[in-house]
């Protein structure tokens, strides 16, 4: 066998190759279709130069000259589209060019399969056959080389604007990979014979560097300018959403991370889980095609975690199902809002009914306290008349006892419904407020809750008005209570002070309940979070609180240590100074991205805390370190 015919049969092979693992980048992508055509037309025409290598005569030798054309004749329109898909460039006026020049191609096939134009005869050589080129080769000549020197000039100029490092890289190799068969093939294969002179043929071979640039720049890369969807796994790793690709027995075949975290097993370990036994509440067979179904997905530990499911069957190009595409997305927060929300709707309610209620007890008191203050005038007239009898006397006493107890129990409940009409008030007006009368609006209505306490201390200073919705306070006032008497253990006790300070009014509410644990100290203020069991505690209290303070210029900060107790202070600005402050006080009143929510909370485990700030000194105690606050 001649030795020089293993060159073309290597190139043969080797570009034959290179077109298989090009093409399986991805089969369905016409730019990877594009370069594939390429380097297999280079396999077919090296296949041919074999042939007529070995051919026994110079008439078969000139057939399969001619035939080889096929590989050839579209060199440059396929170089061009190859440049234009790796650049990325609009270049609109080449793109408009393309199916003409296609067109010109096979114009060109035709003439050198029908007519000697091209390729007249052949002549014999050492290795087997070669051939002279016709003047008419002048003409395909510099059509194929102006397609491909195009091409190389588009890549330039992407080159120079692309941003990424990676892709400059690369396409500087596939440039060069375009550049060598166009020398290589120029000399050799055109103008040698051009002008009569025999020599090895090398574009073929040539073709082996482009194939082979364009395979190690995937595998260097990890992907292909000719195969932008080769990303495909590298964006499903990104996805936080789980999706699987399961076999038509519902077995996982393959899966992304997304869905690895949601079961808590690696994306490897899935593989053949049955994953439709896995979710509750839906079968794989009920997702039909765009449909979303929320269910429950049980992991491999821990509770089942709520996911909305979408699937679509995966069909072959005959329309064959082969499995389903299966995405599943942690839909945890949107349920726990949902039940939230639900929540607030339903304290929204309670409240309403409760401003009813107040509505329609105060006519029945406003007329028992009126009878009662008339029952005393008429008792005090029998009094008089019965003045001279001992044993009268002392039934008046005992009555006017009685009346007076009356009285003061109508009076508490009166302004208990007071308090609680002033809770579902709905208005936003803001007046002088009274801090001190505000904190004992507060701990009336927080009495039922405070019976567990052993003392409620109180502290009050002569503390100027600050300009408040009273509502709003009253809430905030309440909320700090509420935390305060959920955090302190039977018999303990609760303190409410108020302070002038150089920057206001300083309110602080302390007790020496279990205080907050410090990995929870940054979060207390967080909506809706909460660390009591269901339906104890919906996780807004020291929210709302903060937003509250912060629309009216204050302060909030919470101090708090575990088994100590905890400290919160409210800072809200006097009267006076509240204009001055007003537009600082809006700046500040955004919501908490961080913060804290009360001693009781933590206990129980709460986002509701109850506790304290840093700001003035604190009275005697225990040192509680700080937690921190806005």
């Amino acid at each position: 066998m001649n030795a020089y015919l293993l060159l073309p049969l290597f190139a043969a092979v080797a570009c034959t190759v290179l077109a298989v693992v090009i093409l399986a980048q991805d089969p369905h992508s016409p730019r990877n279709r594009r370069a594939c055509a390429l380097i297999a037309g280079a396999a077919f025409w090296a296949l041919c130069e074999v042939l007529w290598n070995t051919a026994t005569d110079a008439e078969t030798a000139l057939f399969l000259v001619r035939v080889s054309s096929v590989g050839w004749v579209a060199i440059g329109p396929l170089g061009l589209s190859v440049m234009l898909d790796v650049a990325s460039s609009p270049a609109p006026r080449a793109r408009r060019a393309l199916p003409w020049l296609y067109a010109a191609s096979a114009a060109f096939l035709v003439a050198v399969l029908a007519t000697d134009w091209i390729h007249e005869r052949v002549v014999p050589t050492p290795w087997g056959w070669g051939y002279e080129l016709e003047p008419a080769y002048l003409v395909f000549y510099p059509f194929t080389l102006g397609c491909l020197l195009a091409g190389l000039r588009i890549a330039a100029s992407a080159l120079r604007r692309s941003a990424s490092p990676a892709e400059r890289s690369q396409l500087q190799w596939i440039a060069l990979g375009v550049t060598v068969p166009i020398v290589v093939g120029s000399v050799t294969d055109a103008f040698l014979p051009l002008f009569g002179v025999q020599v090895v043929h090398l574009a073929t071979a040539s073709f082996c560097f482009l194939g082979a640039t364009v395979a190690w720049s995937f595998h260097h890369y990890g992907y292909s300018l000719f195969a932008p969807t080769s990303f495909a796994r590298e964006i499903l790793a990104t996805v936080p959403d789980g999706v699987a690709l399961l076999g038509l027995d519902g077995r996982v075949r393959s899966a992304n991370p997304g869905l690895g975290r949601l079961l808590g097993r690696a994306p490897t370990q899935l593989a053949d889980v049955a994953l439709g036994e896995r979710l509750v509440g839906v079968r794989l067979e009920d997702l039909a095609e765009g449909s979303v179904l929320e269910c429950e997905l049980l992991p491999f530990a821990g509770p089942p975690v709520p996911v909305s499911a979408a699937a679509r069957l995966l069909r072959d190009k005959q329309g064959a199902p082969l499995g389903r595409v299966l995405a599943l997305r942690d839909v945890r927060e949107v349920a726990e809002l949902r039940r939230r929300l639900v929540t607030a709707g339903r304290l929204a309610a309670v409240g309403e009914l409760a401003a009813g209620i107040a509505h329609e007890i105060n006519n029945p008191i406003a007329f028992v306290r009126a009878n009662l203050g008339t029952l005393r005038e008429y008792w005090a007239e029998l009094g008089k008349q019965a003045r001279d009898e001992p044993r009268s006397a002392d039934l008046v006493r005992d009555g006017d006892e009685l009346i007076q107890e009356c009285l003061e129990g109508i009076e508490r409940v009166r302004l208990i419904v007071h308090d609680v009409r002033g809770f579902a008030h709905s208005g936003e007006e803001r007046a002088l407020v009274d801090v001190n009368a505000l904190l004992e609006s507060a701990l009336r209505v927080a009495r039922p809750r405070l019976r567990r306490a052993g003392r409620v201390e109180r502290d009050y200073e002569d503390v100027p008005h600050v300009r408040a919705s009273a509502r709003h306070l009253q809430q905030v006032f309440l909320n700090l209570l509420t935390n305060a008497a959920q955090a302190i253990a039977p018999r303990g006790w609760i303190k409410v002070s108020t302070r002038r300070t150089g920057r206001g009014v300083l309110v602080r509410v302390e007790d020496d309940g279990c205080g907050i644990p410090p990995e929870l100290l940054d979060r207390v203020f967080d909506p809706f979070f909460t660390t009591k069991a269901v339906g104890e505690g919906t996780g807004l209290g020291l929210s709302i609180s903060y937003q509250i303070v912060r629309s009216h210029g204050g302060d909030i900060r919470i101090e708090s240590a575990p088994g100590i107790g905890t400290r919160v202070e409210v800072l809200l600005p006097e009267a006076a100074a509240e204009a001055g402050d007003a537009e600082t006080g809006a700046e500040r009143g955004a919501a908490p991205g961080a913060g804290r929510e009360g001693g009781a909370a933590a206990c129980a485990a709460s986002s509701d805390p109850t506790s304290a700030v840093a700001g003035e000194a604190a009275p005697p105690g225990p040192h509680i370190p700080r937690g921190g606050g806005r």
